[in-house]
């Protein structure tokens, strides 16, 4: 009998993109059935806002409880993948049953670590206790961990005390086929910087900015995001983009002609552009903030900047632009850093084979085609990217 996976997936962000990515990667496979619950608050048939709690976490957990069950009532399936650990936080139930990978991009103690750039603020002691103990549970409960980054795979271990060989690291990928380096040749004029984030001030779009506006004409910026109301500075080429959508033509036509890629971040857990850029071909200039100092290799795929620094951005941006080679150099060094860790497609498969492993008799699971005790498996070795 064919094997039945559940993703329960995040849609808010960069996760969106994240699921996208998913979807076009289950196309092409036929070695088992699956069901995508994509959840947010507000959004899930049947799921109500529950009275008095305006709560985002409690909202996604809940919507992903109910849409698991649902769709563990009509057909129920033999593994579940859940992308975050905020969806499975109500999930215990279902995941003492069915077999289930948890997947996350941060942690909520990385999450409080950057917690100041995204308006975000520890609360008392006594309530980050139940959110440790909560968290901590539903992260125990899974059968292993996947997460985008050494940096959230640490904390999991460290702080929430899973076992590091049920951790494992995937970065989330990007669609190779899709994101390829410029094959024309380069149109003249100013070198050409692209920046891409939704929250525009906490990527550090102001920065980059004030940064391109001292140039004076060096270079031009192409500024995609969903902030309105951006006013490109006096002396400066700037176009504002704000109604590009992931995966899109319209963007995989602005990586292309872009020759430099720019997101100085305040936070981030880990930018999905940055890869999407790197695919592309594109040297990246950014900050160490989060899971990002994984990404780009300084001096090889990019250069690093400080947060909040439109000197030391000017100063990056000037150097790729007066030297040609190095921007190709590290353009070329970026897109073969992306096949080599950012595919979403072999990502994904890897993923996939901690499902199926999953799905096989474990101490006191259920496997759903049969709904009986499960017996003989004792656990889940490091994955390949880990």
């Amino acid at each position: 009998m064919t094997d039945r996976y559940a993703f329960v997936m995040e849609n808010g962000l960069g996760h969106v993109t994240h699921r996208l990515n998913l979807e076009s990667v289950l196309q092409g496979e036929n070695r088992f059935d699956a069901v995508v619950l994509p959840v947010r608050p507000g959004e899930t048939p049947g799921v109500k806002p529950l009275p008095l709690i305006h709560n985002w976490s409690i909202q996604t957990s809940w919507a992903a409880r109910r849409s698991l069950q649902v769709c563990s009532e009509q057909n129920p399936p033999d593994a579940v993948f859940i992308h975050t650990q905020v969806a499975a936080l109500f999930a215990k139930r279902i995941t003492r049953r069915l077999p289930t990978i948890v997947s996350l991009d941060a942690t909520p103690i990385n999450f409080d670590s950057l917690g100041e750039v995204y308006g975000h603020s520890r609360q008392s002691q006594a309530v980050e206790m139940v959110k440790l103990r909560v968290n901590r549970r539903a992260l125990s409960s899974a059968s292993s961990i996947v997460t985008w980054s050494k940096w959230a795979a640490t904390s999991v271990v460290e702080d929430y005390g899973i076992p590091s060989e049920r951790v494992h690291v995937v970065h989330p990928g990007v669609l190779l086929s899709r994101y390829v380096p410029r094959s024309e040749p380069r149109l003249p004029g100013p070198v050409r910087v692209l920046f891409v984030g939704g929250d525009f001030v906490r990527k550090g779009g102001p920065e980059l900015v004030e940064a391109v506006a001292s140039m004076h004409g060096e270079v031009e910026l192409d500024v995609v995001t969903s902030t309105s109301g951006i006013m490109p500075p006096r002396g400066a080429t700037m176009r504002v983009h704000n109604d590009v959508s992931p995966n899109s033509e319209r963007l995989h036509n602005l990586l292309t002609r872009a020759d430099v890629f720019a997101l100085p971040t305040w936070g981030d857990c880990l930018s999905m552009a940055i890869a999407e850029a790197m695919a592309s071909g594109l040297p990246v200039v950014t900050t160490k903030v989060g899971g990002g100092s994984e990404l780009v290799r300084e001096g090889e795929t990019g250069l690093f900047v400080p947060p909040g620094s439109p000197r030391d951005i000017g100063e990056a941006l000037g150097r790729l632009a007066a030297d040609p080679s190095l921007r190709e150099g590290m353009g070329r060094a970026a897109r073969a850093l992306a096949e080599r860790e950012h595919d979403a497609n072999a990502n994904w498969l890897t993923i996939f084979d901690l499902l199926h492993e999953a799905s096989v008799d474990s101490p006191g699971r259920y496997r759903a085609d049969r709904y009986r005790t499960a017996v003989g498996h004792s656990g889940l070795g490091q994955s390949p990217t880990s």
